[in-house]
């Protein structure tokens, strides 16, 4: 899950498009993989934000999306993109209690973590396969 940028328009699938174009060197053609991979995105996030607000798996969270998608005929990337942009206002206009307890969290998340070398390194196969 990503965190929300200041740029208003960072994220957007048409401006996606519109960057890849212009950046092309060939004058144009645009990397469909590029294209691809910034739609993805937009989906992922909007999937791990579904995650954190109802508790559920990425599967789940796809299928929700997926489900709003085909109910209303909309493509999947602008259910995503339109999801993102609700629930960062929201999470904008929420009370200073509830950001101070994600802050917190956040904040102190390295103490939950409970292999000091999994910590270090990032790397559970140092700890022969053992799960942290």
């Amino acid at each position: 899950m990503g965190i929300p940028c200041a740029d208003p328009g960072h994220g957007r699938s048409d401006d996606v498009q519109q960057a890849a174009t212009e950046a092309a060197p060939d004058g144009g053609h645009v990397d469909a993989a590029f294209v691809y991979d910034a739609n993805r995105a937009i989906i992922e996030q909007a999937k791990g934000m579904l995650m954190f607000v109802y508790g559920i798996d990425a599967d789940e969270a796809f299928e929700r999306l997926r489900e709003q998608s085909q109910q209303h005929n909309v493509k999947l990337r602008l259910v995503a993109q339109q999801v993102s942009q609700d629930l960062v206002g929201l999470a904008r206009s929420s009370s200073p209690t509830r950001r101070m307890e994600h802050d917190l969290l956040l904040r102190t998340a390295h103490q939950r973590i409970s292999d000091a070398a999994v910590r270090q390194s990032g790397n559970e196969a140092e700890l022969g396969g053992r799960n942290a």
